[in-house]
């Protein structure tokens, strides 16, 4: 069986990615979880074949954590929640009904869907099927609505296809048309100008008869950073260093750019099979800035995933946007690390998060931080993790830093 993460003898390495496994995985996961559930309430399994002695016995390591977590209450004296116990709640909430590998289905909705002109002088009358083939298997569901995958034969005397993934975007409740239309207009004119190995490529965005839009991007069988990490329990050094370093060209890059994401997290990070991270998802996304302008643009509200969001969000009105996605990169890091979320949200009334300012005080330091092994590593996430975001580490600060300029990226990454 191929690992999903090899070493070479000559200190390089290699990421090998399978996307529908680890949704299996992670089904079994969810599974194991209710079955130990329904058992400690004294109820009769629905999932009969996973309660004998043995099978209970050979549940996921990180599933038994998971079940600890979500069910006692929290004490200072605990470990924060792993990212598999957020996965949980998730279910308990029915935000997620399905665990499962790609699933045949044939779509007929954006077939006849034409490209949404971003000038007057160019439109495109070509049918989706012209230009990007046949959606077939549905990849993932969420709020924002359904992700499939697009397959487009070049020759129909070969094999070879193109893939390509397409997002089929859902009306928010009371959203009008103009709305609608601004919001997923406005996340495609910034995501498909923006043009980096680690940014998810963006072609078109398309329109039905009913109004509704579709937009098509680059296809990702890695899966996310996400589900990675909980099928793993936590990520290796190298592992998680590559990708990280990833995730830090393509933000500084965006930064370079005038763009701020303000929802990065695992789910919005894809992997190709072989290991290049791709930030995805631009809905909440703000131009800050743009080529003629000195200044920058303050960014204001609250935008994102709770256990991401930087603590200046909750505390002031307006502010730089940039240490906001710096801050994310930080939590980013130790959830790969620990497979852990360091708290609940970065507030005051968040116990976890209390600790930690307590702790960077103190001589002996925050120890999920403490025990990473190198000092240079400490210092850079300490500096990632500043409270106070005037004194936060920049993203060329951090490419620039002596660890992260020591981290080796795989081929894939463009190191090879």
């Amino acid at each position: 069986i191929m690992p999903r993460f090899l070493i070479r003898e000559d200190g390089s390495h290699e990421h090998f990615l399978r996307n529908a496994k680890r949704q299996e995985k992670l089904g079994q996961m969810v599974k194991d979880w209710m079955g130990a559930k329904k058992l400690r309430n004294g109820a009769v399994s629905a999932i009969p074949n996973i309660l004998s002695s043995t099978n209970l016995a050979a549940l996921d390591k990180e599933a038994k954590a998971a079940v600890t977590a979500v069910n006692n209450t929290a004490t200072t004296n605990q470990l924060p929640p792993t990212l598999f116990s957020s996965l949980v709640n998730q279910v308990k909430r029915g935000d997620i009904t399905q665990f499962s590998g790609p699933t045949p289905t044939t779509i007929q909705q954006p077939i006849t869907a034409v490209s949404v002109p971003v000038s007057e002088d160019i439109v495109d009358n070509r049918s989706f099927v012209e230009k990007y083939g046949r959606c077939q298997e549905v990849i993932g569901r969420g709020a924002f609505g359904v992700v499939r995958v697009a397959h487009k034969k070049i020759d129909p005397n070969d094999r070879t296809e193109f893939l390509f993934a397409v997002k089929e975007f859902k009306r928010k409740t009371n959203e009008s048309d103009k709305k609608y239309s601004k919001r997923l207009t406005n996340e495609f004119c910034i995501s498909s100008s923006l043009k980096h190995i680690n940014i998810i490529s963006t072609f078109d965005l398309l329109k039905d008869a009913k109004s509704d839009y579709c937009e098509v991007m680059e296809y990702c069988s890695g899966g996310d950073l996400y589900s990675l990490i909980i099928t793993a329990g936590k990520l290796e050094y190298a592992e998680a260093d590559c990708f990280f370093k990833q995730l830090i060209r393509g933000v500084t890059y965006m930064h370079e750019m005038g763009v701020t994401h303000r929802d990065l997290k695992p789910e919005n990070l894809l992997l190709t099979c072989n290991g290049t991270l791709k930030i995805t998802d631009f809905g909440n996304a703000e131009c800050f800035k743009t080529a003629w302008e000195d200044e920058i643009q303050l960014s204001g509200g609250i935008s994102g995933s709770s256990p991401y969001i930087a603590p200046e969000e909750y505390l002031v009105k307006e502010f730089d946007p940039r240490p906001v996605d710096i801050w994310a990169c930080g939590v980013i890091y130790m959830a790969m690390r620990s497979g852990r979320q360091l708290w609940k949200l970065a507030n005051e009334e968040d116990e976890f998060f209390e600790v930690y300012l307590q702790k960077r005080r103190d001589a002996k330091g925050y120890e999920p931080i403490e025990v990473l092994k190198r000092a240079r590593c400490r210092n850079v996430i300490y500096s990632l993790l500043d409270p106070v975001p005037s004194r936060r580490i920049t993203g060329s600060q951090i490419l620039n830093s002596e660890w992260v300029r020591e981290i080796k990226c795989c081929k894939a990454a463009g190191d090879g």
